[in-house]
């Protein structure tokens, strides 16, 4: 028993160790301390049952200090929800905890068809996969994301987040395996060289930074400051309304579009002509991109008592204002309450505060407005799924995110969600323009560089970088690449197994 608690301490010292190198601290370099040592402790770990409690173990300690921010939604509103911010880090660590232990079991129960950190590499790449997709998905924290500060990240152009963490579990482990044995050590340090010339061929692809294309559209990119507890309040609607209207206003040069956040303001748009006509006057010939709760019209496009919300974006441009895009992929227990009816018998709500909650759309959308590139609008939550991502950008020249990190605190949590907005840029080849209340504001490049607005309530004017032609992954998905190189972790174990006999 004594061994076992010495191997899950170490096992949770590991994990701890590789959430440092998650943004917004990136210390990539804890990842190869932390994994040759977790693969010894898998290595001899002499049950599934065993290898299980291990990768639970990191896994837990991993997602607790990755995943710290999730405590930050149920405090917006302390004294209804904020007793729940303890329990809602601990189920949600130990529950994603559990793709990890799935995984390192995994590996263990086939440890004898040859072992080796190629194996363990693979099953558990394909336990992240499928955290990716299981009860709506929750990709956040991949392995691959500690390369976002290092030209490892133009990797994510040729075979996305799943291949890159992949080569990054098995990189990381591969060391172990020389401490273990030195005849599995060779074909696994191959990884190494592996992610060398990745990194080589990262460095080479980015172009050097120049000057910005004049002939290009010019967007201004709203970043509001606007705590979540005012910005509700009814006699707070027009205060925010004119703060608004005043940040797109002026400058140099008039802009093609305007942007701003998510739910950017607390009234339906689609319901106030008042509000469109001042939009209108404000901002001349430029067209507005927004983010608008609306109520969903019941037959006859009437509104009717007890109407359920869906959460839009809105073009509005000289033509008027568009048919929204609502959206698809809702955020559990923030926009939606899984099992509602069980829920609401308990009492509890969304954390959005909107009686039955906000309501899915059913497709992604393609926009155009003159003067502008077909643009494909994501809200929030979104755009952490790549191959979602990557679905709505077909035929887009680039992609609009509105978002509101309010709800995630003021650091790691804006900081890691906008990191996904650079990789998913980098996959699909598209700048990215990103408009957030108290979160990172941004022209992001199709090689992940950003153009950051300031803090505080800030205009940020950028033009609108050139697309790529659409890379590898973006044409072909992770399915092919991520099979192809979990048969090569397999298929390495199997001849390593055959020399042994």
């Amino acid at each position: 028993m004594a061994g076992l608690r010495l191997r899950l301490a170490g096992a949770a010292l590991a994990g701890g160790a590789m959430a440092l190198a998650q943004p917004p601290l990136g210390l990539w370099p804890a990842l190869f301390a932390a994994g040759p040592f977790l693969y010894l402790l898998w290595a001899r770990a002499e049950t599934a049952r065993a290898a299980f409690l291990t990768g639970w173990a990191a896994g837990a300690a991993f997602f607790g200090l990755a995943l710290h921010w999730i405590v930050e939604p149920f405090l917006v509103d302390a004294a209804r929800h904020g007793w729940m911010a303890p329990f809602a880090l601990l189920l949600m660590a130990s529950g994603l905890a559990l793709f990890w232990g799935v995984g390192f079991a995994l590996a263990a129960a086939l440890r004898r068809f040859g072992g080796g950190p190629f194996l363990l590499a693979a099953a558990w790449a394909l336990t992240e996969f499928a955290r990716s997709y299981i009860l709506t998905g929750f990709p956040w924290a991949l392995p691959a994301y500690a390369w976002m500060e290092t030209p490892l990240l133009q990797s994510a152009a040729l075979f996305g987040p799943y291949g890159l963490s992949l080569l990054t579990l098995a990189a990381l482990l591969a060391p172990g395996a020389l401490l273990e044995r030195r005849r599995r050590a060779l074909p696994a340090l191959l990884c190494l060289p592996a992610l060398a010339g990745l990194w080589l061929w990262g460095a080479a692809r980015i172009p050097e930074a120049g000057a910005a294309d004049a002939s290009r559209p010019l967007v201004r990119i709203l970043r509001t400051d606007i705590d979540q507890n005012e910005k509700w309040e009814p006699e707070n609607a027009r205060l925010f309304f004119e703060r608004l209207l005043a940040l797109s206003e002026g400058g140099a040069e008039p802009p093609a579009i305007v942007l701003w956040p998510e739910a950017a303001i607390s009234f339906p748009i689609d319901m106030a002509p008042e509000a469109q006509a001042m939009i209108a006057r404000a901002l001349g010939p430029a067209a507005l991109g927004l983010g608008s709760l609306r109520l969903d019209a019941g037959p006859g496009g009437r509104i009717e008592v007890g109407a359920l919300w869906r959460n839009s974006f809105f073009l509005m441009d000289a033509s008027g204002l568009s048919t929204p895009y609502d959206k698809v992929h809702l955020v559990p227990f923030g926009e939606y309450l899984p099992f509602d009816a069980a829920m609401a018998a308990i009492g509890l709500k969304s954390l959005a505060g909107l009686g039955a909650g906000i309501v899915p759309g059913e497709a992604p959308a393609l926009m155009r407005s003159p003067g502008l590139p077909p643009f494909a609008p994501l809200i929030c939550y979104e755009m952490i799924f790549p191959r979602e991502t990557a679905r709505a950008a077909e035929g887009a020249e680039w992609l609009v995110l509105v978002t509101n990190d309010g709800w995630f605190g003021a650091w790691a949590g804006p900081r890691q969600h906008f990191e996904k907005a650079r990789m998913r840029a980098v996959e699909t080849g598209l700048p990215v323009a990103r408009a957030a209340n108290r979160g990172i504001s941004a022209m992001i490049d199709p090689w992940g560089r950003a153009e950051e607005a300031a803090a505080g309530e800030r205009a940020l004017d950028a033009r609108l970088p050139d697309s790529l032609p659409p890379p590898p992954y973006a044409r072909r998905g992770e399915t092919y690449t991520t099979l192809a190189l979990l048969l090569l972790c397999i298929l390495s174990t199997q001849g390593r197994r055959r020399r042994a006999d």
